[in-house]
C-alpha cells in the first residue's frame, strides 16, 4: 500500500476515533464523585486524542503550508510591486486633481467677484437714474435720496458662476473619496460633555486592554471608580 494510501487509512482511523470522544463527552454528566471520576479519566483521553491528532495531521499543514508560503511569495514578488506604483500612481494624480480644483474654485470665485462689483455698479447707475427722475417729477430731495437709497439697499441677485472640472474623466480610472476622520484633543472636555448630556456616551470607550492588564496585576485590590474586577475559571 502507497504512502497516500497509509495516510489516508491513517487520517480517517484518527477522525473515527476522535468522533467517537467527542460523543461520548457530550453526553457526559457529573453527579457524584463515581462520574466526577469518570469524567478526569475522560479528559485524559481527550487531551490524549488531541496529541494523536496533532502527531497526525500537523506534518499534513505543515507541508501544505510550506508549499502556501512558497507560493505566496512568488504572488508578492509580482504583484507587491504593482500594487505599490499603483498607489504611487493615485497619489499623484489625487494631488494633480486637487490643485485643480483649488485653482478652479479660486476662479470662480474670482469670477463671482467681478459679477458682483458689476451688479452694484448697475444698481448705483439705477439709483441716480431713480433719484434724478424722482427730482424732475417734483419729488423733493430728500424723498429722491430715500429712492435711490431703496434701490441701493436691494439685495444684488448674482448668478453663481461653474467652471467645468479641468481634469479630464478616465473610463476605468480611479476613483477618489473623501475621508473624513475625527481627533479627540481633549479628553477631559470631551468626558464632561458626556456627562452633561452634550455628547453621546458611544464618544467614550473604556480602555479595556489598559484595564484587563490592571485587573491581572490588581486583582481584588483594583479600586477604580465606574470599574469593577471579576474573575472566572477556565
Amino acid at each position: 500500500m502507497g504512502e497516500a494510501a497509509l495516510k489516508l487509512v491513517e487520517t480517517t482511523e484518527v477522525e473515527t476515533k476522535a468522533l467517537s470522544i467527542v460523543d461520548q463527552a457530550k453526553a457526559v454528566k457529573v453527579t457524584d464523585s463515581q462520574t466526577y471520576t469518570a469524567a478526569g479519566m475522560l479528559w485524559k483521553t481527550i487531551v490524549a486524542m488531541m496529541k494523536e491528532i496533532e502527531d497526525t495531521f500537523d506534518p499534513i499543514i505543515d507541508a501544505n503550508h510550506k508549499a502556501w508560503k512558497t507560493s505566496l511569495a512568488k504572488k508578492a514578488k509580482y504583484y507587491d510591486p504593482l500594487k505599490e506604483v499603483k498607489v504611487s500612481v493615485k497619489k499623484l494624480m489625487a494631488d494633480y486633481d486637487e490643485a485643480q480644483e483649488r485653482i478652479r474654485q479660486a476662479e470662480q470665485r474670482r469670477l463671482e467677484e467681478i459679477a458682483r462689483k458689476e451688479a452694484e455698479g448697475q444698481a448705483l447707475l439705477e439709483a441716480i437714474a431713480a433719484e434724478e427722475e424722482a427730482k424732475r417729477n417734483g419729488a423733493t430731495k430728500e424723498e429722491a435720496a430715500q429712492e435711490a437709497a431703496a434701490i441701493i439697499d436691494e439685495p444684488v441677485y448674482v448668478a453663481p458662476v461653474v467652471l467645468p472640472k479641468a481634469t479630464p474623466k478616465l473610463q476605468g480610472g480611479p476613483v477618489y473619496r473623501e475621508v473624513w476622520s475625527a481627533e479627540c484633543v481633549d479628553v477631559v472636555v470631551l468626558c464632561r460633555a458626556v456627562s452633561e448630556g452634550k455628547a453621546s456616551r458611544e464618544c467614550v470607550l473604556p480602555n479595556m486592554p489598559a484595564l484587563n492588564k490592571m485587573a491581572t496585576a490588581l486583582k481584588s485590590t483594583m479600586n477604580i471608580p465606574g470599574v469593577r474586577a471579576s474573575s472566572r475559571r477556565v
